[in-house]
């Protein structure tokens, strides 16, 4: 008898638990719009390499981090540039003390590394001032924050690259007959 009063509890709590996950999916997959980026340099009043939301809606692009918030609207901005990079998987002050290690152990550690895509901007604010601003976004992300910032009226020379490689036809080489 007490073994079915113990089970009980627990099969509710983990129809609850599937049902929070079947809702709460669907929700996070429409907002494509907004996700977590770090702004590494540019944003006036926001603090270099501060981690936030950067969501782009009604014309703007926004970088929130607590209480500070940077808007530019998509029309000022002159140039989207989107990268793939990679950054040290263990960084900043316990990055920097594994290199400490001893038998070049940290070395070691400091090739470990994370994918991760890039995003700059070039805008010009209300007085014509020329700036720029520089993001970091999880890999696979920069593409779709160019096309987002793209359909809000940005501008850009270089064409939106999706990432994929293109095969170029193999030359002749001469002395070679078809």
């Amino acid at each position: 008898m007490k073994m079915r009063s113990a089970v009980a509890p627990f099969v509710a709590a983990s129809a609850i638990v599937v049902l929070v996950a079947l809702f709460a999916a669907p929700v996070s997959a429409q907002d494509t719009n907004t996700l977590k980026a770090k702004h590494v340099i540019g944003l006036v009043g926001v603090k270099h390499n501060a981690t936030g939301t950067l969501t782009i809606e009604n014309g703007n692009l926004n970088f929130a981090k607590g209480n500070t918030k940077a808007a530019i609207p998509a029309s000022s901005i002159s140039e989207v540039l989107q990268g793939a990079d990679t950054q040290r998987t263990i960084g900043g002050t316990v990055g920097t003390l594994t290199m400490l290690a001893p038998y070049g152990s940290g070395r070691f550690l400091s090739l470990f590394r994370t994918k991760i895509d890039t995003v700059s901007i070039a805008y010009v604010d209300t007085s014509g001032g020329m700036h720029g601003a520089v993001f970091v976004v999880p890999k696979g992300k920069g593409v779709e924050v160019k096309r987002a910032l793209l359909a809000q009226g940005a501008k850009t020379t270089v064409p939106l690259d999706t990432g994929a490689t293109t095969q170029t036809a193999t030359q002749k080489s001469p002395g070679t007959k078809q």
